[in-house]
């Protein structure tokens, strides 16, 4: 991953979030929800922050995850109190890991060299998006100035370098 000790953030392809796709959700009482995927996520380990993005329910969100599952591809994380009573079933989407987990305030943020018909994706950790633009080849594109993010996730980063201020 890249080194978030320097100002700006540095990211490259490398550092794109890995991913897979959510069979079922079923939660364990209150406080926790067993998460189970229909293949691995690379690097799948207690203390990960993950993003679940893309359900239809209020799943949607970011976690820690609490312990890995005894049966593969699957893993444990910590729910509110709220979401006890979310349903078990229709909650298909996908699991991203967190580039940061905590809250930001983006000053500014470029893609450098990018190439054509590439992608930048970025969300936060409930899978809202951050920004996606277009390639231009060569270009260097700037987004906005001074936004929160809630939790940055990286979903696509196709070339170049995403430089982010903080």
């Amino acid at each position: 991953m890249a080194n978030l000790t320097a100002n700006p953030w540095s990211f490259v392809a490398a550092d794109q979030a890995a991913t897979a796709a959510i069979t079922s959700i079923t939660r364990n009482g209150i406080a926790s929800a067993t998460v189970q995927l229909t293949g691995p996520l690379t690097g799948l380990a207690k203390d990960l922050y993950i993003s679940i993005q893309g359900t239809a329910t209020k799943w949607n969100g970011g976690y820690r995850i609490i312990d890995v599952g005894a049966v593969a591809n699957s893993f444990l994380i910590g729910i509110e109190l709220w979401k006890s009573t979310l349903a078990n079933l229709g909650a298909v989407g996908n699991v991203f890991t967190m580039a940061y987990p905590q809250d930001i305030e983006v000053t500014q943020m470029l893609w450098d060299n990018p190439t054509a018909a590439q992608t930048l994706l970025v969300t936060d950790q409930a899978g809202n998006l951050v920004w996606n633009p277009v390639a231009i080849t060569g270009g260097t594109l700037t987004y906005m100035k001074a936004f929160p993010i809630f939790g940055l996730v990286l979903n696509t980063i196709g070339s170049g370098t995403l430089q982010i201020s903080v």
